[in-house]
């Protein structure tokens, strides 16, 4: 197979190849030696998945259809879909599912501020609009010294069940304070040529427009250039060996095009196949395209097996000049 600039000639060339594809399987394993599958899994079973999904939602729908059930001070209701949901999450691997496992935790909590409001104190509820109301028509009267009397019989009777010892008053700060005098000092001010002051400008619109039109271009700009080569190794296309930070960024740039599904990585042969594809059509659209994506942790120390690994010495994407994605200076970002 030819990645459009390499061919396979002899001995030689089936070598090459198997070293390739053996560098391949190394970083394959190194990146996924870096994921933590205990807590994601993107390779994780459709069909596990799917179960998970559908037994988070049968668990909201019980939760929401009992809810005045749960919020019960002495229900236990609560308590079992709280385990249950305990013992489901032990499978969450994905975003999607750990969305439900959210919501459901939002709608429990709801629940427990509902079920402490319901909290009953020696068997009697105890509600507080109740307590005032009761209180001030205990303490109310037809004249104001009946009304200060009653408040009197209020307090004895609260006062032993709130009985604390008398603590001790401090008195903050001294008898007597003298005020300072503020001393009033004069500030030398540093004398700067008016040559050398730059006056800060704000940030507008339009900068913001340019920096994003100047992505877009660039995104552009790497799909004609994957057009017209055809299928291409993936690393090979992407790695720009004298600058790691352009290689970052046509990372980025190809990530946009698989997002907006014109472009896709086949690696059935073993090893990653970067090539264009057709604009998914409505009907891929309405019945849900499956898209695949990886965390790929690009450090110097890969950036520098690629390069070796692969013997790229040219990049396919070309440098770009730093000074243009430079913003005017003298401006407030």
């Amino acid at each position: 197979m030819s990645n459009g600039h390499r061919g396979v000639n002899g001995n030689g060339g089936h070598t090459s190849m198997r070293q390739q594809d053996e560098n391949y399987q190394y970083m394959t394993q190194d990146f996924e030696s870096r994921v933590d599958k205990s807590h994601y899994d993107p390779f994780q079973d459709k069909d596990e998945r799917r179960q998970i999904r559908h037994d988070y939602r049968k668990l909201i729908k019980t939760t929401e259809d009992n809810k005045r059930e749960y919020a019960d001070a002495f229900g236990q209701g609560l308590d079992d879909t709280l385990a249950e949901a305990n013992n489901l999450f032990t499978k969450v691997r994905n975003t999607t599912e750990a969305t439900l496992d959210s919501r459901l935790l939002v709608l429990s909590a709801d629940i427990t501020t509902q079920k402490a409001r319901n909290l009953r104190v020696d068997h009697q509820l105890f509600n507080v609009d109740e307590f005032i109301a009761k209180v001030k028509s205990f303490c109310s009267g037809s004249s104001p010294e009946v009304v200060a009397e009653n408040w009197v019989k209020l307090g004895k009777r609260a006062t032993k069940y709130g009985r604390t010892v008398r603590s001790i008053d401090f008195m903050l700060g001294p008898l007597s304070v003298e005020k300072k005098k503020r001393k009033i000092t004069k500030q030398v001010r540093l004398t700067k040529n008016k040559e050398d002051l730059v006056q800060p400008q704000q940030l507008e619109q339009n900068d913001i427009q340019k920096q994003t039109n100047e992505t877009t271009l660039q995104v552009n700009q790497v799909y004609k250039i994957l057009d017209q080569r055809g299928p291409t190794n993936y690393f090979e296309f992407i790695t720009n060996p004298d600058s790691f930070s352009q290689t970052v960024e046509n990372m980025f740039y190809v990530s946009f095009l698989i997002r907006n599904g014109v472009a896709e990585i086949d690696d059935s042969t073993g090893q990653p196949i970067l090539a264009t594809r057709a604009t998914p059509s409505i009907d891929e659209l309405s019945s849900g395209l499956t898209k695949k994506q990886l965390i790929i942790p690009l450090t110097m120390s890969l950036w520098e097996q690629m390069k070796k690994a692969y013997g790229i010495r040219r990049s396919i994407i070309p440098m770009r000049d730093t000074q243009e994605n430079t913003l005017q200076a003298g401006k407030w970002y």
